[in-house]
């Protein structure tokens, strides 16, 4: 048979029509994957304004909890082998290294726990960026599933808070379903952040920073037998403190970092020997060394009292023999380190 021009193109089209056709089908065929539905509300969630000792404990809760409803509705997917869906989470804050289910907010030593209390209080802020958790059980089932989580926020202490800043976090996790049968994820379903929340560090400033204090010459006599004390003198630690925490100290001797006494070493350039140095309360309670360490619970840290009502440390310092003195000079140095809680 004689085929004409346009039989000719016709065909072409026909033929190259059909191509089309072919290559639509596998990207119809991955867009109708299916995936449950998520809504959560609020999206962004908003704490109280906070105020914070500097030192006060890792690990302190610092602001009230709030909380937010994620609704979840997945469609009946039965598969050959396996059914339905897993929720997942996946965190865009890194956890805390201080304390290990807290995620960090990027305010220094302030972070942000976060439990799923209608899945056994699951701790979601133990997973970090750059991984992925479930939020909630699996999904088995190859029927249609309909449910809601509460989640709660609360601000946690992760370390010294040294600065007021503001807490802002606009993406801190996103929820996701994944396809069992079809070992599919879904793209983002739904998300949380934390809106502006001033945190307010407290802490006191020191007027006194470097103290010389001159102890009067004593007759040797004065300091027999062992234990007996003489010379005794005044001296201070000036603060100016903000209000809302409260003030600790801890003095170490700087001379033997390790002395854990209430008598302080001598310097090698001393050469007086049977005699060192206590340092007490006015109340004439004795004050023994610790560690050069602001972190609550130091050894030997003392309790000064409420900032608001705290303008100064208030210490006496005098000689005790420790055996037979010598007389000569005495020289000595402590140091002291502050603790806002």
């Amino acid at each position: 048979m004689t085929m004409t021009r346009f039989d000719w193109i016709h065909r072409i089209r026909a033929a190259a029509l059909a191509m089309a056709c072919l290559a639509l089908a596998p990207a119809v065929q991955g867009q109708t994957t299916l995936q449950c539905t998520m809504q959560t509300s609020p999206a962004t969630i908003w704490f109280n304004d906070v105020s914070v000792a500097r030192d006060v404990a890792a690990g302190t809760p610092l602001s009230e909890v709030v909380s937010t409803s994620t609704s979840v509705n997945c469609p009946a997917n039965p598969g050959p082998t396996n059914n339905g869906f897993l929720l997942q989470y996946y965190p865009a804050v890194p956890v805390s290294s201080v304390v290990p289910d807290v995620w960090e907010t990027g305010l220094p030593g302030i972070g942000v726990r976060v439990l799923n209390v209608d899945y056994n209080n699951r701790d979601l802020s133990r997973v970090g960026s750059g991984s992925w958790g479930a939020f909630a059980p699996d999904i088995t089932s190859a029927s249609p599933f309909t449910g809601s989580y509460t989640f709660t926020y609360q601000l946690i202490k992760t370390g010294q808070a040294t600065t007021t800043g503001t807490v802002v976090v606009p993406h801190m996790f996103t929820l996701v379903s994944h396809n069992v049968p079809a070992n599919v994820t879904s793209p983002p379903l739904s998300q949380v952040g934390i809106g502006n929340t001033t945190v307010t560090a407290r802490s006191c400033s020191v007027s006194t920073p470097s103290i010389a204090v001159t102890l009067p010459t004593v007759v040797r006599s004065l300091l027999s037998p062992v234990g007996a004390t003489a010379g005794e003198t005044g001296f201070q630690i000036g603060l100016t403190c903000d209000v809302g925490a409260t003030v600790y100290v801890t003095l170490s001797d700087a001379t033997t970092p390790g002395n854990r006494t209430d008598q302080l070493t001598l310097t090698s350039g001393s050469t007086a020997r049977g005699v060192q140095l206590r340092i007490t309360r006015p109340t004439g309670e004795s004050i023994s060394f610790g560690p050069d360490s602001a972190l609550a619970g130091t050894v030997n840290q003392i309790l000064v009292g409420p900032s608001d009502s705290t303008s100064a440390i208030p210490l006496r310092v005098r000689y005790i023999s420790t055996g037979e003195v010598t007389p000569g000079t005495v020289n000595a140095l402590a140091t002291f380190t502050m603790s806002y809680q």
